[in-house]
């Protein structure tokens, strides 16, 4: 018996675009499309799509909106972002609000797209829908001795959240990615509190890896200085929970460690909603890079004195490959 065609539905508010995205996709899926949010929105409560394409800039309703209320209206259905241009508070939206699958800059490659629908869809079929259950900075806080790493230079930042989650979750904390690996081994980490840059090194390594080879772990993104490429690769190769600019309020604080507390529960009692967050392969020597980075900060460490116990190191090196099977 054939399967049907996955259904996809593109949004632009111009028609050379939607008549590009129908010309490419229509061979493959069965193809709906809409000129504005609203127009959307009335189909997606119509039809039942496997996905949902936006664009993001559109007059009345951006496509952070449209997918927001996509995700409300039809939890089922996966959601990607299109945007001609590095618009960052669209991209922290995308991930905030929308929590979309993945997000794509214009002119997009014929190529790959194609394979990102497909990939999206099959997911939306296999997949069951996740909750849509909305976390607000009234909800009690459910925490049942989890363990949450922070990873900041700022110590300020792990005694914030030790304030927020007070004696329901355990909370480890570290300045460096060494010690981070160290944790995440001899821990059971359920949610991970990162700055982007950790000393000198790009801590989002880290976290696109663990999230590729454990993705039950949910993490929280935090900066003071954002960049569109960061947090695009954050998304497409690490699903990122949420992405926080800082200074953060404490309450907010509070609704993002509890919603990533109970994404973590749902994620771990529910192994097959892993596959909704299915990640972008990293480029190819990430691991290396990253191992190389970190070694090399860990002896700059010791080089200054800092007192680390007998065969660190070579502990380091055997927890790295138990994390990331190298």
């Amino acid at each position: 018996m054939t399967r049907d065609k996955s259904k996809i539905l593109c949004i632009d508010d111009e028609p050379n675009i939607v008549r590009s995205l129908q010309w490419l996709l229509q061979r493959e899926f069965e193809v709906h499309t809409a000129g504005s949010g609203q127009e959307a929105l009335a189909l997606v409560q119509q039809h039942d799509f496997d996905v949902v394409i936006s664009d993001q800039r559109m007059p009345v309703m951006t496509g952070v909106e449209v997918l927001r209320e996509v995700k409300r209206l039809s939890p089922r259905t996966m959601r990607i972002l299109l945007t001609g241009y590095s618009d960052m508070p669209a991209i922290v939206k995308s991930v905030n609000e929308s929590e979309v699958f993945r997000f794509i800059n214009k002119p997009w490659n014929i190529g790959e797209l194609p394979q990102v629908v497909a990939q999206a869809a099959e997911i939306a079929r296999s997949r069951p829908a996740e909750s849509g259950e909305e976390v607000t900075e009234e909800t009690p806080l459910v925490a049942n001795g989890d363990c949450i790493l922070v990873i900041d230079d700022d110590p300020a930042m792990a005694q914030a959240v030790s304030d927020v989650v007070g004696e329901a979750a355990k909370v480890s904390y570290t300045q460096n990615l060494a010690d981070a690996v160290d944790i995440l081994n001899r821990e059971p980490v359920s949610v991970i509190v990162s700055e982007t840059r950790v000393g000198s090194i790009d801590a989002t390594r880290l976290v696109r890896l663990m999230k590729s080879r454990h993705p039950e772990i949910v993490t929280v993104m935090l900066t003071d200085d954002g960049d569109a490429d960061t947090v695009t690769a954050l998304i497409n190769q690490g699903q990122i929970y949420r992405f926080v600019p800082k200074p953060v309020r404490s309450g907010y604080l509070k609704l993002v460690i509890n919603s990533a507390l109970r994404k973590h529960s749902s994620l771990s009692l529910e192994p097959a909603l892993n596959g909704r967050h299915a990640v972008e392969a990293t480029a190819a020597g990430t691991v290396d890079s990253l191992m190389i980075d970190v070694q090399w900060a860990a002896m700059q460490h010791e080089a200054r004195g800092e007192v680390r116990r007998t065969g660190f190191m070579a502990a380091f090196g055997a927890g790295f490959r138990r994390l990331f099977g190298v």
